[in-house]
């Protein structure tokens, strides 16, 4: 474990502040969920909890079944990071969102976008014999209204339009009823 150097007080009502700089340092936003471990030597360990992360084996099934329905590649991300991908770019897995990816999500929008907009923004850091030529961004969000990641499919040789759409988006209502979180 690392040490920070940071030391706070736990306050009347048992919070602790966890520094801006840390919390930007390790992606954890306003809202984010938390989940604290013990360790058997008294440490209390923080890490940011990710829904999706623990249905990574369902995920794989999933991004496996819009691969073939869809002929398109397929990634299922969480706020931060890509939880599953199809085979073809399996080296995407655990790859960090941009900033980008996650405005999108946050905007709580699905959307098809095209070679010309990609060149501008790729959303995700492609393998370098990877030229996507249009992407289908539909956001996850839970049954309480958190967003809890993105379904992602990506073509290189087609432009994607409505109906790799309205799959994705189906991909992404049903991982959301999966997660039951409140």
């Amino acid at each position: 474990m690392k040490a920070t150097g940071i030391v706070r007080r736990i306050d009347e009502l048992g919070r602790v502040v966890v520094p801006k700089e840390l919390r930007k340092q390790l992606r954890i936003d306003e809202g984010d969920a938390i989940e604290i471990f013990t360790e058997a030597n008294g440490e209390i360990v923080l890490k940011k909890f990710s829904p999706l992360w623990g249905l990574r084996a369902e995920a794989a099934g999933y991004v496996e079944a819009l691969e073939q329905s869809t002929e398109c590649e397929a990634l299922i991300t969480d706020k931060d990071q890509v939880i599953a991908s199809s085979q073809g770019i399996k080296i995407m897995e655990e790859r960090t969102v941009s900033n980008a990816l996650k405005k999108v999500a946050v905007d709580r929008k699905s959307m098809v976008v095209q070679a010309d907009q990609l060149e501008k923004e790729p959303y995700l850091e492609w393998p370098k014999d990877y030229a996507v030529r249009s992407l289908v961004i539909a956001p996850i969000i839970s049954p309480t209204g958190d967003l809890l990641g993105t379904v992602l499919l990506a073509a290189d040789d087609r432009e994607l339009g409505e109906f790799e759409l309205k799959v994705a988006e189906t991909a992404a209502s049903f991982l959301s009823k999966q997660v039951g979180i409140d």
